[in-house]
């Protein structure tokens, strides 16, 4: 059961998976870098972790994420925290009617504080909900060579 995108809703009838949902953002990435880094970063880690367990359900990214700091860049489009959240938690209460645990993967540090406060209002509403960051050890700051390096 790989990707929430190619199934139908037939094969998902009996299964409760955990889904996986990778989020992101599309903002500057320094002059070099495309603009949708942080979702080709949650991709790839969403894909990591279904490749570790196949009856992981992968749904297509969240791709716009709270990224104001970055506005002043053309091409950057933020949604805000607000609207972040909103669209989280709305997400999370609906996928859990039918997905036993749901996972945001997240690829953007500025979603970091909209994603505690989504998961934990899920978490408190008596859902199975986690997200963790895509982050590596030693890693430098954003577009810098960590970043560039992996795409």
């Amino acid at each position: 059961m790989p990707l929430l995108r190619e199934l139908t809703w037939p094969d998902l009838r009996d299964a409760r998976p955990t889904l996986v949902v990778p989020v992101g953002s599309v903002e500057q990435h320094g002059p070099h870098l495309p603009l949708d880094t942080d979702v080709r970063i949650a991709d790839a880690v969403a894909a990591g972790l279904l490749a570790a367990e196949p009856a992981l359900v992968v749904a297509p990214a969240v791709a716009y994420g709270a990224a104001g700091e970055h506005e002043g860049f053309p091409g950057t489009v933020s949604i805000g925290h607000e609207a972040l959240r909103s669209l989280l938690v709305e997400y999370g209460r609906s996928a859990c009617r039918w997905a036993a645990r749901l996972l945001f993967v997240n690829g953007h540090g500025g979603n970091v504080a909209t994603l505690v406060e989504a998961v934990d209002l899920l978490r408190y509403e008596g859902r199975d909900v986690g997200w963790i960051p895509c982050a590596a050890p030693g890693a430098d700051a954003h577009a810098g060579r960590t970043e560039t390096s992996l795409l």
